[in-house]
């Protein structure tokens, strides 16, 4: 009975893999190691400083696979390990002409997190690395969301002239959603408008909105970003003002420039960020250095941090 079952199991398995499955799956190992040195200043005001300097050991793995089915869609899984933990993973279909479906976790691949920052850099964004654990979401003006880091499923959808992205996961007892569409208007010329809502906590639902434009001409390439959070506490919105400009100074070299401000409606200092980025490649080899600096963090006067931090990134 029980070599029955198992005839009976393989026989369906192998029918399932030839009705379901064009060609085999393959999958496939990626991921880059990174040695970094940084430095980091904070000084809280009443000439109270501390520096932070340490060496940092960066090194992720991706493991990804894909198949095809009979009808011509694909299925793509992947996975990001870090440390040996899973950072991000994803699951897609491919429906071509129909867009993609997908399921994902810290993946930033729909909905307004798509977009939450498209100001051109050759390095990192100048708010990244400062203020530590609350630089890149809502609360400091990015358009960003708390389902994040929960699995949300999302749309994509790509045409010659413009591309849609949704997206909607359960947080803090309610649902989360989000939209973005950016239209590529002339050749080098994109523009973009998100909007959804954030649940910091189970009795808020703020509103986020972002617009950007971003041109490129040869080497040169612009943006400028706003980001509002209309939130549902009283006198507690946030703007953002974000622009920047990168130069390609040669196929391996390029440098950037970029400046963020946060108007907080309860603070009488605005956070102001600004910072310098240059990276240059040869061959799987790239070494990037940053230079962030953040004044009035959170709108906190006197609240002032800068980072430096130099990296070589090895791909693989």
């Amino acid at each position: 009975m029980t070599n029955l079952k198992k005839i009976g199991l393989t026989a369906l398995a192998g029918t399932l893999a030839a009705t379901t499955f064009a060609n085999a799956g393959s999958m496939s190992v990626s991921g880059n190691a990174i040695m970094e040195y940084q430095t980091t200043e904070a000084d809280g005001g009443s000439n109270s400083v501390n520096t932070t300097d340490g060496f940092v050991l960066n090194s992720s793995l991706v493991f990804s696979g894909s198949g095809e089915l009979d009808n011509g869609m694909t299925v793509s899984v992947f996975q990001n390990l870090f440390a040996g933990a899973v950072t991000s993973e994803g699951l897609s279909l491919d429906m071509g002409d129909s867009g993609v479906l997908h399921m994902n976790r810290w993946g930033y691949t729909s909905g307004i997190t798509s977009i939450a920052d498209k100001i051109p850099t050759a390095g990192e964004n100048v708010h990244d690395d400062l203020n530590t654990g609350n630089h890149d979401n809502p609360a400091v003006g990015i358009a960003k969301t708390q389902s994040d880091g929960a699995d949300n499923l999302g749309y994509n959808y790509s045409g010659e002239m413009f591309s849609l992205s949704a997206a909607t996961a359960e947080v803090n007892g309610a649902f989360e959603s989000s939209v973005a569409l950016t239209v590529n208007a002339m050749e080098g010329l994109s523009i973009g408008y998100g909007a959804g809502n954030d649940r910091p906590s189970v009795a808020l639902d703020n509103d986020v909105t972002t617009m950007f434009a971003t041109y490129t001409m040869g080497p040169v390439s612009v943006g400028y970003q706003v980001t509002e959070i209309d939130h549902q506490t009283a006198n507690s919105d946030i703007d953002a003002d974000h622009y920047g400009i990168s130069f390609a100074v040669n196929e391996n070299l390029s440098i950037s420039y970029g400046e963020n401000t946060v108007d907080f409606e309860t603070s009488t200092s605005d956070e102001e960020s600004s910072g310098f980025s240059a990276s240059y490649t040869a061959g799987s080899m790239s070494f990037v250095l940053v230079n962030n600096e953040k004044l009035n963090a959170e709108g906190t006067a006197t609240d002032d941090n800068e980072m430096v931090e130099l990296k070589m990134i090895m791909a693989f």
